[in-house]
Order: C-alpha cells, then structure tokens, then sequence
C-alpha cells in the first residue's frame, strides 16, 4: 500500500511541475509582449495588408511572418495569420483582424 502511495505522490508532483511548466513565462515571451515588439509585428501586418504577405527580423532576431487568410474588405481589412519564429522554431502562432491604410 505504501508503495502505491508513493508512487501517485511521485505521479502527481510530475504532473503539477509539467503543468506548471507549460504556463510559464520565458523571455522570449517577455519580448514579444513589449511595446517594441508589438509595433514591429503591426508593421509586418500593414505591409502583409498592401502585399498580400510579409516578413521581418525583429531588433531581438525574431522573424515575424503575416499573411491575409482572406481578401480585404471594402475598408482595407482582413484576417491575418501572423507567426513568430526563433532560429526556425516558431515560438508563437496569432490570428486577427486588421485594417491597413488603403
């Protein structure tokens, strides 16, 4: 009986340190959330709006990509995939709604 007692301790601690591990913060993430970086991405969106599709090296290294995933609208608008990338690994996956300056 103990044996199984000390082994879901064991399972649950795992789980609990994993579970943690997935919500938590790297720098990376840090950055990308800053302000700097939250401009850079809007200006790969704009240029995504007028080309169809762009991409950039941040001032940190990372390659932003977007694209329209439909055609504007009537006001410049559309829905835009952005992905992040570090070293070819993406880091961060986004979808939204945008409106360029048509």
């Amino acid at each position: 009986m103990r044996k199984v007692s000390v082994a879901l301790a064991v399972a649950f601690v795992v789980a609990v340190t994993v579970a943690a591990a997935a919500f938590a913060r790297t720098p990376d993430d840090e950055w990308l959330d800053t302000r700097e970086a939250r401009e850079f991405r809007d200006r790969v969106v704009t240029l995504a709006l007028i080309y169809g599709e762009s991409s950039g090296i941040d001032p940190r290294g990372f390659k932003v990509t977007a694209k329209e995933t439909d055609a504007p609208d009537a006001q410049g608008c559309a829905d835009v995939e952005i992905v992040t990338f570090r070293a070819e690994v993406e880091v961060r996956r986004e979808a939204l709604h945008a409106c360029g300056h048509r």
